[in-house]
């Protein structure tokens, strides 16, 4: 529906359209100010995409002009604009195309809200009856004036809310959009067509449209605002971490006419605050649990554990003699050693098990379960004694000394606990290092602790 040339070869003013609906279309030599739009074209989105460009550019004269002709197809057509939103803030008339008497089709006209009926069939008439119909558009007071503000004060909300670099959006209670900025679409990196009268299941992988289907149908029931947090596709095709602002849009009478939402981006905040946590978690040297962060995790761990009644297993150990091995060959060569058997012992664990270095050449580990086939503190000393280690002074190895405590916990303390550990470690060193030592703690020993 582009603007059309005069036959003096002016171009049109957006404000001099009307829109023909049907299959009379001979008229439109005679007539410049119709714009012709197909029956077929009512399901196209590029005819809501020319109204809202026609509304946008302040256009007044602005009303849909139905052919009568053939019987019957009228009243389908109407019904089409109406459930396309079409008649919303634009008003209808309809063209019977010759004079007659058929009173029952302008009464029927009429229930549905016709603005004006013409029903006549000469050129010189029709052109009257469309100036007469241009001249009641553009009355300055009335219905049809009350439109036009609609229109211009629809025109600038949009226009308000292209400039806001946030997403935004307006569905219906069925889940369609039916409003959106142009943020929304660059984020989406989908033309306004693919959107608007579309649902989250159009625009969205299945399993995030349905995130976003129940997280909507949760608003809609409860009638008032939403915050949540997702991820949504972005234009390139990556998903983004976003927080989600929604809430209920309500008429006049309070009933729930759908909801209205921002998306913001919290991607980088997000990523920092993972970077932080990790950070704040983790041993910068070997990238394990360091002390802090495997107190809490171990204490949780313990509560859980407790509560069913399963038992777990501490260990403590150290490398054998490791300030001569700074001594010797300098730190440099110390922090290999630590990297290199923080790697092995992890791929000996299991992913639920915690392990951590808890200071200079100590480490400690929570073991879930007793089971034989898994008893790390049984194993690790021969382990590592058989590990070489590459350093840039050729292989290095060494040894540990190792500390363990089983129990069932009950309310133990975990620095009570490390303490029993430490006293099995003490012991292992005094036996000559290179070896573990392994104490069942009873019920009543460990509630003490």
């Amino acid at each position: 529906m582009h603007a059309r040339a005069h036959r003096d070869g002016k171009t049109m003013k957006p404000c001099d359209a009307l829109f023909l609906v049907g299959t009379r279309l001979d008229i439109l030599d005679t007539q410049p100010q119709l714009q012709p739009v197909p029956l077929a074209g009512l399901q196209m989105d590029s005819v809501r995409a020319e109204l809202r460009s026609q509304i946008d550019q302040g256009s007044e004269d602005l009303c849909w002009l139905v052919v009568g002709d053939p019987p019957g197809q009228w009243l389908e057509t109407v019904e089409t604009l109406r459930d396309g939103g079409f008649l919303d803030t634009l008003p209808w008339a309809l063209w019977l195309g010759e004079e007659s008497r058929r009173s029952d089709v302008q009464r029927l006209a009429w229930d549905q809200g016709a603005l004006e009926i013409i029903d006549c069939g000469d050129a010189s008439s029709f052109a009257h009856h469309i100036e007469s119909l241009c001249q009641r558009l553009r009355a300055p007071t009335g219905p049809l004036a009350d439109l036009r503000r609609m229109r211009l004060e629809n025109a600038t909300i949009r226009s308000t809310l292209n400039n806001i670099p946030a997403p935004i959006f307006v569905k219906d209670t069925a889940g369609k959009y039916t409003e959106c900025n142009e943020a929304f679409l660059d984020y989406l990196g989908l033309p306004r067509e693919q959107v608007i009268g579309h649902t989250v299941y159009d625009v969205a992988p299945p399993a995030l449209a349905q995130v976003y289907d129940e997280a909507d149908r949760r608003l809609l029931e409860g009638g008032a605002r939403q915050i949540y947090d997702t991820q949504v596709r972005w234009a390139d095709g990556a998903l983004r971490e976003v927080t989600f602002y929604k809430s209920v849009i309500r008429d006049h009478r309070g009933a729930v006419l759908g909801q209205a939402g921002a998306i913001f981006d919290v991607t980088e905040r997000k990523h920092l605050e993972n970077t932080l946590r990790v950070l704040s978690e983790t041993d910068p040297l070997t990238g394990i649990l360091n002390r802090r962060s495997f107190i809490e995790q171990a204490a949780l761990r313990l509560g859980e554990l407790h509560m069913k009644r399963e038992p777990v297993v501490l260990i403590l150990f150290d490398i054998d003699h490791f300030k001569q091995l700074n001594d010797t060959h300098g730190h440099v060569l110390g922090d290999v050693v630590l990297r290199e058997l923080s790697g092995l012992v992890t791929a000996h664990l299991r992913t639920e098990d915690l392990f951590a270095r808890i200071g200079g050449d100590e480490f400690a580990i929570l073991l879930k379960g007793l089971p034989e086939s898994h008893s790390v503190e049984k194993r690790l000393p021969t382990l590592v004694a058989s590990q070489t280690f590459a350093t840039e002074h050729g292989g290095q190895q060494c040894t540990i000394s190792l500390g363990a405590v089983r129990l069932v916990p009950t309310h133990v303390d975990v620095d009570a606990l490390l303490a029993q550990a430490d006293q099995a470690l003490y012991e292992a060193k005094r036996q000559g290092r290179n070896t573990g030592i392994i104490r069942s703690l009873p019920a009543a020993q460990s509630a003490a602790a």
